[in-house]
C-alpha cells in the first residue's frame, strides 16, 4: 500500500511513499521530482473547497502526467451532493486528460455509485467502517479500480484500509515529525505486506 504525503513534506520518496498535491500548498512540480504512478492531486474540500486554487493547481500540473488520480470536488458527509458535483467535474477532468476519483461519502447507495478509475474513501469514521464501504471496496478490487483511503492517521486505520483492499492512503500525521513517524509506518507496511490478511468485515 502506497503512502501519499503532502508536497510540502520533504521526506524522501520511494516505492512506498509518493506525493499528494493539494491546491493551497501551491507546490511547484519541477521541485517535487514526481515519479509515474506515485503521485495524485486532491481537491482540498475537507478544509474547504476553493475553485480558483483547484483550477490553478490543475493548470500548474497540466504538463505532468501519469498521476494515480485527481480527486473530483465533493461535499463532505453528503453522497447525493457529491454525486451531483461529480456529473460536472468528471467531464472537466476527463477533458483535461486526468483520472478522476469519486469520493465515497455518507449516504452512498449502490444506485449512486458511478463508474470511475478511482474511489476515494472519505466521509465520517462510522461510514468508513460501514458494510457499504466494504462492499464497494470489494467491487472495486474485482474490477481493478484504484482505492485511496483518506485520513489514515493511526496504525489501526492503516490496518483497516489494507484489509479493505486500499492501494494508497494519506494522513496529516505522517507529515508532522515525519522523520519519526514515517519510518515506523514503512516498517508496519512492510510487515503487513508479508502477512496473509483475512478479509475485511
Amino acid at each position: 500500500m502506497l503512502m501519499l504525503l503532502s508536497g510540502a513534506t520533504t521526506y524522501p520518496r520511494n516505492e512506498r511513499i509518493g506525493h499528494l498535491i493539494v491546491p493551497l500548498a501551491k507546490n511547484r512540480p519541477e521541485a517535487l521530482r514526481l515519479q509515474p504512478n506515485r503521485w495524485a492531486m486532491d481537491n482540498g474540500a475537507f478544509a474547504g473547497f476553493q475553485i480558483d486554487a483547484f483550477m490553478d493547481m490543475l493548470e500548474t500540473f497540466h504538463p505532468y502526467r501519469n498521476e494515480l488520480f485527481v480527486t473530483a470536488p465533493d461535499v463532505v458527509g453528503d453522497a447525493m451532493a457529491t454525486t451531483r458535483l461529480w456529473r460536472f467535474w468528471v467531464r472537466v477532468l476527463q477533458g483535461l486528460g486526468r483520472k478522476p476519483a469519486y469520493v465515497l461519502q455518507d449516504g452512498l447507495t449502490p444506485d449512486l455509485l458511478p463508474d470511475a478509475p478511482c474511489y476515494f474513501v472519505g466521509g465520517t469514521t462510522e461510514f468508513k467502517l460501514s458494510p457499504q464501504v466494504a462492499a464497494i471496496c470489494a467491487y472495486a478490487k474485482r474490477r481493478g479500480i484504484w482505492i485511496h483511503w483518506g485520513r489514515v492517521n493511526t496504525f489501526r486505520r492503516m490496518e483497516i484500509a489494507m484489509r479493505a483492499g486500499a492501494d494508497s492512503f494519506d494522513g496529516t500525521k505522517w507529515s508532522r515529525f515525519s522523520r519519526t513517524h514515517i519510518p515506523a509506518a514503512e516498517r508496519f507496511l512492510a510487515t503487513r505486506d508479508q502477512q496473509l490478511l483475512v478479509p475485511f468485515h
